[in-house]
């Protein structure tokens, strides 16, 4: 009679499969390591091991990087007396495996089979990836482009982006090219802020050395810190400093120029996150808020202050004016004018009368601040100085005569008043800009030259019956 076939498990069986042997810890209950006892042909393909290199041994000592949730299954299974299945990923062999662990009747070995789900976890994984990636990106978009204002929506952006990246440190670096300063952060608990302290800082010198790396790679993708300890000395004991490991920062940019980076240190790694794709694409976003914001701030400044001089406009000066007028106080008001403008303009070029009236702007800046002075049009400059005395105020008149005096090739008429209450600023300057004028008439006369008419703005020329103003 033939003898009945019998299957050989470590050839015939279509997945991997292993027994081990326990090893208990002291309590009798805890699995803290395993011996090989039994492997069949495609665990050891798997394993990357031959049956000889595995039977014998201890799990932990054929893999050193082994992860312990292995005997944490093992525990399970043996307690429990049941079979438990799973699907993890297995960083001993860089696999992911949907298995299954049973105690067997001999007590103190189980078994475990194996299925290697590398391709469709994969898939799986890359989809979810994505998905998630792409909401991340379309939330901070959201932020970005709603209808908080500038710096509510920046950190809003970051703060939602720290949700997600789980880092120490998260921030918004710009730069001309020249200097670079951190505009924007969001700190971890515990981590020390760092953008009062990263102000208007070299650009070569802080982050010139990122460049290398953007020959190569669309972001800036520091994994150990310690690559730039010879190269970058600079960077690597600030980033040291700060207990910084690895960073990635995104580079924006406008119109083809980098104008900055979005940056985030120490970072959780995570498979569910492309994080590199997140950062890269909202700092398009971040750019473009940047940019945005930048062309606010020029047409703000356009429509207050003069380009020529730098001092403020017409439009900033009758703001001033109305709140001035509806906030009573007291002020001291100077009405400026360039004596020969137009003949500097004949005889030299405009060039030479910009310059005159630049050196007007610098005189009155001088003596009232920055913040005090306007140029309301043409050769015309008006001061007006909240809450100065009678006395500071007169004595700040005598001290710009006497500069007005030591100019050469520079001549200007002057007129001054202080106001005990500004409810009738109008009045007071249309009566400064009298006396400037009568200066400017006396000027002319005592060089023999006839003075040309001037336009003079009705809304601050007009002229009410109020209260007159103290002339000093």
């Amino acid at each position: 009679m033939e003898k009945d076939w019998i299957p050989d498990i470590y050839s015939d069986v279509p997945v991997a499969y292993v027994v081990y042997k326990l090893i208990f810890a002291e309590d009798g209950k805890t699995v803290q390591d395993a011996q090989y006892v039994f492997v069949n042909k495609i665990y050891c393909e798997m394993a990357g091991l031959t049956k000889e290199e595995l039977l014998g041994k201890r799990f932990l000592e054929a893999y050193e990087n082994a992860d312990l949730v292995w005997m944490t299954y093992c525990t399970r299974a043996y307690q429990a007396g049941r079979a438990i299945r799973d699907c993890i990923y297995a960083p001993e062999i860089d696999h992911w495996l949907d298995f299954t662990i049973m105690p067997l009747e001999q007590p103190g070995y189980v078994a475990y089979t194996f299925m290697n789900v590398d391709l469709d976890r994969a898939r799986q994984l890359q989809m979810k990836r994505e998905y998630t990636t792409n909401d991340i990106i379309l939330r901070i978009s959201k932020i970005l482009n709603g209808e908080d204002d500038y710096e509510t929506a920046m950190n809003h952006a970051l703060r939602e982006l720290s949700h997600v990246l789980h880092p120490d440190r998260l921030y918004i670096l710009e730069t001309d090219g020249e200097t670079v300063s951190n505009t924007f952060e969001w700190c971890a608990p515990g981590v020390q802020p760092e953008m009062d302290t990263l102000q208007h800082l070299d650009y070569q010198t802080y982050i010139g050395g990122w460049e290398k790396f953007l020959e190569k790679a669309s972001s800036v993708i520091i994994e150990d810190i310690e690559i730039l300890r010879d190269d970058d000395p600079v960077d690597y004991w600030n980033l040291k400093r700060q207990g910084i490991e690895r960073i990635i920062d995104a580079p924006f940019y406008h119109a083809g120029e980098l104008i900055g980076y979005l940056g985030v240190d120490n970072y959780e790694k995570s498979e569910l996150v492309n994080t590199v794709t997140v950062l890269e694409t909202v700092s398009y976003f971040i750019a473009s808020k940047i940019t945005n914001h930048r062309l606010m701030v020029e047409l703000e400044r356009a429509s207050r202050y003069d380009a020529l001089t730098g001092l403020h406009n017409r439009n900033a000066c009758i703001e001033k004016i109305d709140f001035l007028m509806q906030h009573s106080s007291y002020a001291g008001i100077v009405y400026a004018d360039v004596n020969g403008l137009k003949e500097i303009n004949d005889m030299h070029g405009h060039q030479a009368g910009d310059e005159a009236l630049k050196r007007v702007a610098r005189l009155l800046a001088k003596c009232y601040g920055l913040e005090n002075t306007y140029r309301m049009g043409g050769d015309e400059f008006l001061v007006l100085m909240p809450l100065v005395t009678a006395l500071d105020f007169k004595n700040s008149f005598r001290r710009l005569r006497e500069l007005v005096g030591r100019e050469q090739d520079l001549s200007i008429a002057l007129g001054s008043n202080w106001v005990p209450d500004t409810a009738h600023l109008n009045e007071a300057i249309c009566r400064t800009d009298q006396r400037m004028y009568s200066d400017k008439v006396e000027y002319y006369n005592r060089h023999g030259k006839k003075i040309h008419d001037r336009h003079i703005p009705p809304e601050i020329r007009q002229s009410t019956e109020t209260e007159s103003p103290v002339s000093v």
